[in-house]
């Protein structure tokens, strides 16, 4: 009879679980929470500061909102995961990310190098969570980034002529061995294959070579140094002191070199399509992108770097042509971001008392970031949440229509493909 009664439970929490599950897919407006991902980078203060997150004493970096397995949101107030809700994986996420200081110079994959290189990569039994790894899922990694302070970035190839004008002053600058490198690395981006073949030779000299890491030394003491305005002129000495203090003789400072820099200001985005070298070098910003944790890194780490998978990762004319993105005002309260993405789309949407977003369908299923003041969502099924700064959720296309209430500004990310 005990054991009757014990499978009669077992059956009946099966039965309320199932019937729970049903409630929660039938839902098109869900509220999330996650936690911080308190990667050494993060921020003290920016999570707490700027969109009431409480403080944890530790770095906090990254906020995931969406079904990754690395960090998957969740249902608010189950506490289900979003993939178990929808009984699916979303093909983006969004994040808020502060970086406290920079991040790695690094890359991502498109769609053919992320299935063949997560594929090669469990052929030679790398665990998929070992610092090894390059490669941590099967897709593409496309992102853009929005600040919500002034956030400072590396991103993408300065020209030919502009490298090689950093290179000359550098190389009078230093010892007669250092300058004859440089020379060689002039010529090198001055050949055929230009860029790739100068990232190339930079990232396999590694700073074990005695010349390479003799040229990083006095890299690292001049940028710490020297007054030379003329050298200013050319070389961003201040952020070369910064990384050299943080990183020491590291080849990410010649890499540096070589990258355009941009200060966003609030509201303003860059698109980081695969291939594109950047580096977060600080700020706290809202992230769209693909739902990939794939990262290659080149240098400004003491993580994993693997060169010739970096340098065959990169997309040069792509890194030469990034820039700030422009955006259009669609409506009052309503812009749109003009990103070059088959992937996603990202709207700035601003409600007070006098102005309302009514009635608005979606480009696709979304995620909502509220990061000023209170949003009061609600749908063609009379759903509503409200979403307080810091706070985030889940909107289905499958309802008709939209509306946006309250007072305060979020992000709108939506997925453009299944």
């Amino acid at each position: 009879m005990a054991i009757r009664r014990q499978t009669t439970n077992r059956r009946l929490a099966t039965i309320r679980y199932q019937t729970r599950l049903v409630f929660e897919v039938s839902r098109l407006l869900v509220k999330l929470t996650n936690d911080a991902r308190d990667y050494a980078w993060g921020s003290l203060t920016l999570f707490a500061d700027r969109l009431g997150v409480p403080a944890t004493g530790k770095p906090m970096a990254e906020i995931w909102f969406g079904t990754h397995p690395q960090s998957e949101a969740k249902t608010v107030p189950e506490q289900l995961g979003l993939s178990l809700t929808l009984g699916r994986q979303l093909p983006f996420m969004m994040k808020f990310l502060a970086a406290g200081y920079p991040l790695s110079i690094q890359v991502h994959p498109d769609a053919q190098q992320a299935l063949e290189g997560f594929e090669s990569e469990n052929a030679q039994n790398i665990d998929v969570h070992s610092d090894s790894r390059n490669f941590r899922d099967i897709h593409a990694k496309s992102e853009a980034l929005v600040a919500l302070t002034d956030f400072d970035i590396l991103v993408g190839f300065e020209s030919v002529e502009a490298i090689v004008a950093r290179l000359q002053k550098l190389s009078t600058m230093v010892s007669s061995s250092s300058a004859a490198l440089l020379q060689g690395h002039i010529e090198v981006l001055q050949s055929h294959e230009g860029h790739r073949a100068l990232i190339g030779e930079i990232l396999r000299g590694d700073g074990s070579s005695p010349t390479q890491l003799a040229l990083l030394q006095e890299l690292s003491q001049l940028a710490t140094d020297t007054q030379d305005a003329d050298l200013r002129d050319v070389l961003d000495l201040e952020l070369l002191g910064e990384l050299a203090t943080r990183f020491g003789a590291d080849r990410g400072l010649l890499l540096s070199l070589t990258m355009k820099r941009f200060l966003l200001k609030p509201g303003e985005a860059v698109l980081v399509e695969p291939g594109v070298a950047h580096c977060y070098l600080g700020g706290l910003g809202v992230e769209i992108m693909t739902s990939s944790d794939n990262v290659l890194r080149g240098g400004l780490t003491q993580k994993h770097v693997s060169p010739e998978t970096f340098i065959s990762t990169l997309d040069v004319l792509a890194s030469q042509s990034v820039r700030p993105a422009t955006k259009t005002r669609l409506l009052q309260g309503l812009e749109e971001y003009k990103f070059a993405s088959d992937d996603f789309a990202l709207h700035r949407v601003e409600v007070s008392s006098s102005n309302l977003l009514i009635d608005f369908g979606l480009p696709g299923e979304s995620l909502m970031l509220c990061v000023e003041g209170e949003l009061a969502i609600s749908n063609s099924l009379d759903e509503r949440l409200v979403l307080r700064r810091g706070e985030a959720a889940y909107l289905s296309a499958d309802a008709n229509f939209y509306s946006i209430s309250g007072s305060g500004a979020g992000y709108l990310g939506s997925a453009l493909s299944g």
